[in-house]
């Protein structure tokens, strides 16, 4: 029988970030709390949710409207955004991979929330938000991959083949880095820090946004482990890796899922959260070397073209221990996920 994706223990950043290994690495905590700026402009102070709403003296999490949780939702994301973009312009380490995070929480909101909201912006703003994470992508999956080719090399391999291998790699860091700041820094993304703020400030939103926050969330989040379950039920040993990398994002979206609702469902919540961190955490391990196998596979076709047999007998010995690397985390997932 398939385990619950409500049933686990451990946590990480927040309820649990379940990221890869290499990626836990490289990235730096991710922020939780506090109000954020767009573009030096005040949002309002939403702490972990609820807990910057305006209630009344003795009011309590379960008299939290879903309206009032959909606008700390938003400004908590749009603050976050905006922090991250900040860190662009400064030229921090980490702030392109935080641009990314930033808009794939702000688009799992909109998408929990989607029978909430009432009109045509939450689905231009996710159009936006996917264009911006989009163009942030290149780079930071570079970066990841490049890590995860530097721990897995042995004695075994030629150094000086690995160097030039991480020097292609390095190269089209920088480049990819580059655009992704120019995209970042954009007129289009200040466009979409303008219309965050417009819409933090006054959501269009339907009538159930006047019911109890405690009696929609749990419909909100079911609907988000049911695609999650229907897509995992799916999975064998033998599965394509784009399948498996499905199943990674539906995992990533329970957690975030969770993680907004956990300020109102309390531990049940945060329990579904964990949970789905264990499984994004093995299935982000296998998509880092799915994505590192791929790049090497790019290399060697060049190496090919080139006619240098030894850089391409290197690159090819290379991909097949990237390749051997997902059986085990392929078998210890379904272990875990069809565990009685």
């Amino acid at each position: 029988m398939a385990e619950s994706v409500g049933s686990g223990s451990d946590g990480g950043v927040g309820v649990g970030e379940g990221v890869s290994g290499v990626e836990r690495r490289l990235s730096a905590a991710e922020e939780n709390g506090a109000a954020g700026e767009v573009e030096g402009r005040p949002l309002p102070g939403v702490g972990e949710l609820t807990g910057g709403l305006e209630r009344g003296p003795g009011a309590e999490v379960h008299g939290v409207l879903v309206g009032e949780l959909v606008s700390a939702a938003l400004g908590k994301g749009a603050g976050r955004l905006g922090r991250a973009v900040g860190m662009v312009e400064k030229g921090e380490d980490d702030a392109i991979h935080q641009v990314r995070v930033a808009c794939r929480r702000l688009r799992s909101d909109l998408k929990l929330f989607r029978k909430v909201l009432a009109g045509e912006w939450a689905r231009d703003l996710r159009t936006e938000l996917a264009y911006l994470a989009a163009s942030c992508g290149e780079a930071r999956d570079l970066e990841v991959i490049a890590e995860l080719v530097r721990e897995n090399a042995t004695s075994e391999d030629d150094p000086e083949h690995v160097a030039t291998i991480l020097t292609t790699l390095t190269v089209g860091l920088e480049r990819a880095a580059a655009q992704a700041a120019e995209v970042v820094l954009g007129d289009r993304t200040g466009l979409l820090l303008d219309d965050l703020e417009a819409v933090v400030a006054a959501p269009e939103l339907n009538k159930k946004a006047a019911r109890p926050a405690v009696e929609v969330l749990p419909q909100l989040l079911a609907s988000a482990q049911q695609a999650f379950a229907a897509a995992a039920d799916q999975l064998k040993p033998w599965t394509e890796d784009d399948d498996w990398h499905e199943v990674r994002l539906l995992a990533k979206r329970v957690r975030y899922a969770a993680n907004t609702a956990a300020s109102v469902l309390g531990e049940e919540a945060k329990e579904t959260a964990a949970h789905a961190a264990k499984y994004q955490e093995l299935l982000g391990q296998h998509q880092d070397h799915c994505a590192a196998a791929d790049a090497l596979s790019a290399q060697a076709r060049d190496a090919a073209d080139q006619g240098d047999a030894e850089l391409l007998f290197s690159l090819g010995r290379l991909t097949e221990r990237h390749r051997a690397a997902r059986k085990p985390l392929r078998e210890e997932f379904l272990s875990l996920y069809h565990r009685p």
